[in-house]
């Protein structure tokens, strides 16, 4: 007699699936408010909306709050009924909501949203006993996405770890199936999983700041509970900032968890202040981030080193981070959000990253952050992680996340049952729980054989969050620059040995310090959180802002009356003595800086060149300023004006033809004409511009998170700015000659302004505009005459230099850039340049 024919694999699976889970996704009935229930699965708004959904077997509902109410009536099958006694059924369900509501016989068993997105309920012994149990199950989509109910099955597991009845052959048969597509290498240690519970806690997002206090109690009063019930279940949660809070305002709950660390269960995983932003903030920002969040950490965890970066899902990494680490006494550096990169993959695991002054840290692209313990997932990717690195051990993270939550008690269960399918020769690598640090410490012996990444960590999503919510970028800008005022004027006051005028106004400075660092949250700066956020954030900033100014003019006060600097001397007349302050370390230059209107003088008596301002004030050229330096002033009453000397390197506008104009101040010159800046130059006569400056309008839609990231085609979407004829002059002089130009796109308005001051290297280019655009980018482009060769930006961690013509994948994903404060281009021939 003939073999019978082979039955393929993925048949008897589906046999063994058949006898063990059970699919709901058919069963559910759509309950609507008129008209009867019908199948939710064949509702044929999914397949119309979203095919690839529906190809998929989800059940599929609009977005934007809608909400989905599903009814079924579940009886244990029949044939199920003998396994009772050796049998836990639970119901599996994962949904894309953010807000999920389980009852059975209308009681509330399991609430959810879009981070803690799945369950796995245990059925109640009735169920097995032939009772049929009602299940709704009520779902409301997110605002910004498609609501959908992704699976629901009933799955049995055994109570005897040696699976008599294969309850678990089908997974692992699956198992068997994924090494053999995901074949890898020998590895370098023995194969296995390090386990820790974490819980990924956004400290504002989609909520307020103050509901992050009370998920983080929530959360890490769960962790202690499991941590009593599961001896081997270990817990690791960053921030310091967190920490503290919970210090203060929740003492109770700190100790414990003091005590757990002390007990080697509960790990803070402190590295910055926050879970900070690392590209849209300065480097004295990211200094202070790990240099306030490691003092704190050594401060209140003394027991434990603190060397480690946990930066799981910041928008990207400057290349000068390893400097900043290293120079704090860190040394590892952690993150997940490279595996979000839109174009290129990430080529690497575990690496060495290196700064261009030779600082290196050893780099860690952890496993996905809010996972669960689904054996298929973890063993996915552990086998990915030998293949990319050779070594045998994962880390795993399982614990529902973003707004905390960590391990449920029903993951645990799950990582037990399968940890003794290891035990018994289930091909899932076998598991240890234990700390990060411990995991680490076992990675390090292999760094001389690791890759060196020599760059930025460019993360190729998110392009839009340096525009996003420009209030707040314009807020961290103008407190980083009053802190470091501030700090400045201090160290001026130690100087001269005012060391107990120094002391109160170097702990307020602190206080503001941690302030912003707070703000520079990675939801908070970028500006991807909800308005309420923004909103609640507005009064700190402001006051710390006001803090800071008073803090650094009581310390350039006290400075300026006990240091050397020259005195002001009656001239005659109502007077008024001032000084002007240079807190930078500039070269020698002679400002011109607007001030009340009068006739100003040095402290000698000569007076000093001036130009009135038709809003008000007067231009005065200063005296020369070299690095961090003073200079005292006297103003006399207007009435007591003069035209004053000649300035030096003194603006002259030259009208050309058709309503242009030549401006000129020795260091630069251009031309402005009705369609903008048409030319720009220096003083040997060379000139940089192919065509005018511009403001260009594009469309900038399609993408997924539209207000976070910037279309890849937005270039070739032009839409039209309807300009003004001609430009407008505000002020013509020698000090200042100040120019604007008007127009509207769409149904925003904006005035686009320039001004030449006299012995300034630059033109400056304000733009002014009342935003009403939606799905809309505003770009000014600078067309150079020569090609570029490269080009430079600030940025946070130090200065990035790129070509100026990307040739590698990589470097054709990096079209933007967050400059921070300038950006210059090397020009062909050398020599030539533009900043």
């Amino acid at each position: 007699m003939p073999e019978p024919p082979e039955v393929p694999l993925s048949e008897r699976i589906e046999t063994f699936q058949s006898s063990f889970w059970l699919d709901l996704q058919p069963l559910w009935r759509l309950q609507r408010p008129v008209g009867p229930a019908a199948s939710a699965l064949a509702d044929p708004w999914g397949a119309r909306h979203r095919p690839d959904w529906a190809r998929r077997r989800l059940i599929i509902w609009p977005r934007g709050g809608g909400v989905c109410a599903l009814r079924l009536a579940l009886s244990c099958p029949e044939p199920w009924r003998q396994l009772a006694p050796r049998a836990q059924a639970r119901l599996v369900l994962r949904w894309w909501a953010d807000d999920a509501q389980l009852l059975v016989d209308g009681v509330e068993v399991h609430r959810g949203d879009l981070f803690d997105a799945a369950c796995r309920w245990g059925l109640p012994a009735r169920w097995w006993q032939g009772e049929a149990l009602q299940l709704d199950l009520r779902l409301r989509s997110p605002r910004h996405d498609d609501g959908a109910l992704v699976h629901s099955r009933i799955e049995l597991e055994p109570l005897d770890p040696a699976d008599p009845d294969g309850m678990l052959q089908p997974i692992r048969q699956e198992l068997a199936v994924l090494r053999a597509a995901l074949p890898a290498p020998h590895p370098q240690g023995a194969p296995g999983f390090h386990v820790l519970g974490h819980a990924h806690l956004d400290l504002a997002w989609l909520w307020p700041v103050a509901d992050t206090w009370e998920a983080a109690e929530r959360t890490f009063t769960s962790a202690l509970a499991l941590m009593e019930r599961h001896p081997e279940f270990h817990f690791g949660h960053s921030t310091p900032a967190l920490y503290a809070w919970l210090e203060r305002h929740r003492p109770a709950l700190h100790a414990r968890i003091v005590a757990a660390v002390a007990a080697g269960r509960f790990e803070p995983i402190n590295g910055p202040w926050v879970e900070c932003d690392c590209v849209l903030i300065s480097s004295a920002s990211l200094l202070r981030q790990f240099q306030l969040g490691q003092q704190w950490s050594r401060r209140a965890f003394p027991q434990l080193e603190h060397a480690l970066a946990w930066l799981p899902d910041s928008f990207g990494f400057g290349a000068g981070l390893p400097a900043i680490a290293r120079a704090t006494g860190v040394r590892w550096f952690c993150t997940h959000k490279l595996a979000w990169n839109a174009t290129n993959v990430f080529p690497h695991r575990l690496f060495r990253w290196r700064s261009r002054c030779g600082s290196e840290v050893l780099a860690l692209m952890t496993a996905p952050i809010g996972t669960d313990a689904d054996p298929l997932a973890m063993e996915r990717y552990r086998l990915q992680w030998q293949q990319a690195t050779g070594l045998g051990q994962a880390l795993w993270l399982p614990g529902v996340g973003d707004h905390g939550g960590g391990p449920t008690a029903e993951m645990l269960e799950q990582l037990e049952l399968w940890q003794q399918q290891a035990q018994t020769g289930a091909p899932l690598a076998p598991q240890q729980h234990g700390s990060l640090r411990q995991y680490l410490a076992g990675l390090e012996p292999w760094a001389s054989q690791l890759p060196v990444w020599r760059d930025e960590l460019y993360l190729e999503l998110h392009r839009g969050i340096a525009t996003s919510r420009p209030d707040q970028k314009r807020h961290n800008r103008s407190l980083e620059r009053l802190l470091r005022e501030a700090e400045l004027a201090q160290l001026l006051i130690q100087l001269l040995g005012q060391v107990s005028a120094l002391v109160p106004h170097a702990q307020a400075v602190s206080c503001d310090w941690q302030t912003l660092l707070f703000q520079q949250f990675h939801d908070i700066l970028p500006g991807t959180s909800v308005p309420e956020v923004f909103e609640q954030a507005e009064p700190q900033w402001r006051a710390a802002r006001r803090r800071a100014c008073a803090q650094r003019d009581q310390a350039l006060l006290g400075w300026l009356g006990g240091s050397p600097q020259p005195a002001a001397e009656p001239v005659g007349g109502a007077r008024q003595a001032w000084a002007a302050v240079q807190l930078q370390p500039l070269a020698a230059g002679r400002r011109c800086v607007r001030l009340p209107a009068g006739t100003w003088h040095t402290a000698a008596g000569a007076p000093l060149p001036q130009q009135a301002c038709p809003s008000g004030g007067s231009w005065v050229q200063l005296p020369p300023l070299a690095g961090v330096s003073a200079v005292a002033l006297v103003r006399h009453a207007p009435h007591q004006s003069s035209e004053g000397p000649t300035p030096t390197a003194a603006v002259h506008a030259e009208p050309l033809t058709q309503g242009r104009w030549r401006l000129d101040n020795g260091l630069i010159a251009l031309e402005l004409g009705p369609a903008g800046l048409e030319q720009l130059g220096d003083g040997h006569g060379r000139s940089y511009l192919a065509s005018p400056v511009q403001l260009r309008r594009y469309r900038d839609a399609g993408e997924f998170w539209d207000a976070w990231d910037l279309a890849a085609d937005y270039p070739q979407q032009p839409l039209p700015i309807d300009w003004e004829p001609g430009l407008h002059w505000i002020e013509r002089g020698p000090l200042c000659a100040h120019v604007s130009w008007r127009g509207r796109c769409g149904g925003s308005a904006l005035r686009l302004e320039g001004r030449l001051l006299a012995d300034s290297p630059w033109f400056e280019l304000v733009l002014a505009i009342d935003w009403r655009q939606r799905h809309e980018l505003l770009r000014l482009e600078l067309p150079l005459a020569q090609p570029v060769v490269r080009w430079a930006a600030d940025t946070s961690g130090g200065v990035l230099e790129r070509p100026g013509t990307p040739c590698t994948p990589r470097e054709q994903a990096r079209w933007e850039v967050p400059a921070i404060s300038w950006l210059a281009a090397e020009a062909s021939p050398p020599g030539g340049g533009l900043g």
